[in-house]
């Protein structure tokens, strides 16, 4: 369960959350070479460029607060799939306890038996509807915890950046990038980030 949570996650923010995150340098009037000697992310022509990559994966797993968000998915996934699990148990009683009494004509009238077999039917098609009602809210409560860690990683990463100066980040996801050079990779270093900000009252979701 944990895993299809986090997978789900994952396929979100791989195309939403630092696909292509770009920061212009002073309004975006002067050259990269001419910003390139004011900050020590930026190298000469011929250099490292002034961008980036994260890879998502690595990012999902060890962010604490996207763990946090999966933990807490992961339980409301259980809490349902629990209740349900006990609603369906107790109408499987109930239809082999009417089949029971079908069998030894334990029922005194044949309307009081429609009347049982009606109450299962209708107990049966509540159970689904229920059930069709859970899915569709937790698919909305994760889709708004996803916005809520795409929006923090965001706003975090453009923190980061007032003192990085690359003008491109991107999120490296499965073979979206074929190839890049060790180099820019600041997947470990955006984690430390990361992790050693404090989450404000509004990007913290309730129990």
């Amino acid at each position: 369960m944990k895993e299809k949570i986090h997978y789900v996650i994952e396929a979100a923010l791989g195309i939403a959350v630092i696909i292509l995150f770009v920061i212009q340098f002073s309004g975006g009037k002067k050259s990269m070479f001419a910003d390139a000697a004011k900050t020590d992310s930026i190298f000469v022509l011929g250099a490292t460029m002034p961008i980036a990559f994260i890879d998502v994966d690595s990012l999902l797993a060890n962010y604490t607060y996207s763990i946090d968000l999966n933990e807490q998915m992961t339980r409301r996934f259980e809490n349902s799939r629990a209740s349900l699990t006990e609603k369906l148990r107790k109408l499987q009683s109930e239809a082999a306890d009417f089949q029971r009494k079908l069998e030894t004509n334990s029922f005194m009238t044949r309307e009081r038996a429609e009347a049982e077999q009606q109450r299962l039917m209708k107990k049966d098609q509540d159970l689904q509807e229920l059930q069709a009602q859970m899915s569709q809210e937790l698919g909305e409560e994760q889709l708004r915890m996803n916005e809520v860690l795409r929006t923090t990683i965001i706003s975090q990463l453009r923190e980061y950046n007032k003192s990085k100066g690359y003008q491109i980040i991107y999120g490296k996801k499965n073979d979206n990038i074929l190839y890049a050079d060790d180099a820019y990779d600041i997947t470990g270093e955006i984690i430390d980030f990361l992790n050693r900000q404090v989450s404000s009252p509004a990007t913290k979701t309730d129990e």
